[in-house]
């Protein structure tokens, strides 16, 4: 598995965990509305609002993909669910939850500029209906409550995605150092084998220019010799001594060739 997969998985598990825990929150809002209502009216509609935003909620990343306008079209809508839910005041304040369940997502479709214009315009809504239901003093007191918990889960869902995300990057990174080295050490071997090829080759080419001329010379100065032997002798015992000396002066540089081509 790649590192950029494992990425996606952590991500992915990451993102689960907070649907799961959104479905949660949910599902207490649920829980007081089957105690906290009685009217068979407002119990059927409350319903219905919950059960809508809960649809809209579970849609939006597969709606959001095929149209990339329509978050700011869906934040809309369940602000004002959540503000229908609100007027029946037999929920008390609990209908706030889903408030910091659309935090959530606003985190994860908007930039943070604009997160933070959709946080205020919750909080503002959220602080006016529960200063209407509950007071001046206790709605704020609410208000705050429930925004300090939604900013505190948000700011540590935000900083474990950007922790996942710094370590795949440095996990990314490691591997991608990994297989520069790699890189590098074939680029080495190679450079190594073409250096010794080409002192190879400039050793033949040595060869070929030096002992090889000097051979030549030993061979014509032998012609020679051979025929100097019937007119003068004398003379020819002299020049076998020489070419004697050519032929160890000879044998002594291609004998060095050869050891310096030899790996040490």
């Amino acid at each position: 598995m790649s590192q950029r997969e494992e990425s996606d998985r952590l991500n992915t598990h990451s993102h689960r965990l907070v649907s799961v825990l959104m479905y949660l929150m949910i599902f207490v809002v649920a829980l007081r509305r089957k105690y906290d209502l009685v009217s068979p009216f407002s119990t059927g509609l409350s319903w219905a609002m919950l059960a809508l935003f809960t649809l809209l909620y579970a849609s939006q990343p597969l709606v959001t993909r095929r149209l990339k306008a329509y978050p700011r079209i869906y934040f809309a809508i369940q602000a004002i669910i959540i503000q229908f839910i609100g007027i029946f005041q037999s929920y008390q304040d609990t209908w706030a939850i889903l408030y910091i369940v659309l935090g959530f997502q606003v985190a994860r479709c908007f930039s943070r500029k604009e997160a933070i214009a959709w946080y205020g315009l919750f909080s503002a809504s959220l602080l006016v209906t529960l200063m209407i239901e509950f007071g001046a003093i206790s709605g704020p007191g609410r208000a705050m409550a429930y925004v300090v918990i939604g900013v505190l889960l948000i700011s540590f869902d935000i900083q474990y995605s950007q922790h996942e995300d710094a370590l795949a990057e440095s996990q990314m990174l490691v591997s991608e150092l990994k297989e520069a080295s790699q890189k590098l050490a074939d680029y080495t071997a190679q450079a190594e084998k073409l250096a010794a090829m080409q002192e190879r080759n400039r050793m033949t080419q040595e060869l070929h220019d030096s002992v090889g001329q000097k051979i030549f010379a030993i061979q014509l100065a032998a012609e020679a010799t051979r025929l100097m032997l019937e007119t003068d002798p004398q003379r020819a015992a002299g020049q076998i001594d020489d070419l004697q000396e050519q032929t160890q002066a000879a044998l002594g540089q291609m004998r060095q060739l050869i050891s310096e081509w030899r790996p040490g």
